[in-house]
C-alpha cells in the first residue's frame, strides 16, 4: 500500500522505527537499481552526469578552495539538460535548482572570460 505524502499523518511517531528494518533501508535497494541496464535511460544518465559534475565543482571548492573553471561549462550544459530531464519526470524542485545552477554557472563563466 502506497501512502499519500499529503496526508497529515504521513509521518507518525510509530513509523520512526516500527521494527521493519528492511523498510528503513530501501535507499540501498534504490541505489542497486543503478547496476541494471534498465536504469540507464537518457533522463537518468543526464541526472548522473549533472550531479557528478556538480560534485566535482563543490567538493574541491569547499574542501580545498580550488575552482576548476572549465567544469562550469559541463555544469551549465548538464543543468540545462537536467531541467529537461526533471520536466519529463515532473520534479519541480529539481527544475528550480537547475535553473539557479545554470545562472550560477553562466555567471561564473562570464566572470572568468571577462576577467571580472
Amino acid at each position: 500500500m502506497t501512502k499519500n505524502y499529503k496526508d497529515p499523518n504521513f509521518f507518525t511517531n510509530a513509523e520512526v522505527f516500527d521494527g521493519n528494518v528492511k523498510k528503513h533501508f530501501q535507499w540501498i535497494t534504490a541505489l542497486k537499481t543503478m547496476g541494471t541496464k534498465e536504469y540507464w535511460n537518457i533522463p537518468n544518465t543526464v541526472e548522473f552526469l549533472a550531479f557528478t559534475t556538480k560534485a566535482l565543482i563543490i567538493i574541491p571548492g569547499l574542501l580545498f578552495g580550488i575552482s576548476i573553471w572549465w567544469l562550469y561549462i559541463f555544469a551549465f550544459i548538464t543543468s540545462v539538460l537536467l531541467i529537461w530531464s526533471a520536466t519529463i519526470k515532473t520534479l519541480p524542485t529539481i527544475i528550480w535548482f537547475n535553473i539557479l545552477w545554470s545562472i550560477l554557472a553562466a555567471t561564473f563563466l562570464t566572470k572568468h572570460f571577462l576577467n571580472i
